[in-house]
């Protein structure tokens, strides 16, 4: 089991390479999520596992056991609401004034149900898009690239009709259509190493991801979340999250929850 002894190495290990703030609560479900590594590396216990971690010395399982640990709980139209928002509006909006594809940032993918979700609004409302997909875990972007998943994953927020237009059966899985397939790309990315080189997105998506960092690493994030988005784009949190940090670059939209615009930049006074 894992000991309080543990935490303070797990803790540092999660916040300097995913800026991840490890409560002492969450060593229940770190127990369940380390124990198939330790039994992989042959080792009978999970703290065995942890006196293992070297970053240095061994980088490649200490990424693996900060992946494992990270949640990665996804959905597809996951907050609805910021779809109808999007599809009825936004996108709209955007392609007419772009007059060319619209960029999108999904910022911490997970398996990339929110990417595929953004897609299939975008093609369903006759816009053309580009969504760049970024999540630490590269198992997790592994999977979006696949673009398989299960009955239950599937039922999770798609409606039928959804289902039978944009996903192909593969067995008992469904596999997400080629028609959707080269609007989005999937890539391995750490937003605290910021976002440079990716140009510009009229909307980012970074939902459920930065309520569990910590304080420093929200600065970061959000600051590069601040220079990636164009000045009229929108930034999605989270339903019901709220980010008092964002608030110096971003600010929220009247009406709508977890939307953010950037702030109209200072006025510079002239002696």
């Amino acid at each position: 089991m894992v000991q309080d002894l543990d935490f303070p190495v797990l803790s540092a290990l999660m916040s300097e390479r995913a800026g991840y703030d490890l409560g002492p609560e969450r060593l229940n479900a770190v127990e369940a999520r380390l124990g198939p590594i330790a039994r992989r590396e042959g080792l009978a216990s999970v703290p065995a596992l942890i006196r293992l971690i070297d970053p240095v010395q061994r980088p490649s399982l200490s990424w693996e056991i900060v992946e494992a640990i990270l949640p990665a709980d996804s959905r597809f139209f996951r907050d609805r609401d910021s779809f109808q928002l999007i599809c009825a509006q936004l996108l709209p909006a955007l392609a007419q004034a772009r007059g060319g594809k619209v960029r999108i940032l999904s910022a911490g993918c997970a398996t990339g149900q929110e990417a595929w979700s953004i897609a299939i609004c975008a093609a369903e409302v006759g816009v053309e898009v580009e969504v760049i997909a970024l999540d630490l875990s590269m198992r997790a972007i592994e999977k979006a690239r696949a673009g398989v998943y299960t009955q239950f994953e599937v039922q999770r927020g798609l409606r039928t009709r959804q289902l039978v237009e944009w996903f192909e059966r593969a067995d008992d899985l469904w596999r997400v259509s080629n028609r959707l397939r080269s609007a989005v790309q999937f890539d391995r990315a750490n937003l605290l190493d910021g976002l440079e080189g990716l140009g510009g997105f009229d909307l980012i998506f970074c939902r459920h991801v930065l309520s569990d960092m910590t304080h420093e690493a929200r600065q970061r994030v959000i600051a590069g979340l601040g220079r990636a988005l164009g000045p009229a784009g929108c930034l999605f949190l989270g339903g019901g999250e709220a980010i008092p940090e964002a608030e110096v670059l971003f600010r929220p939209v009247a009406g709508f929850r977890s939307v953010y615009v950037r702030s109209p930049a200072p006025v510079s006074r002239v002696a």
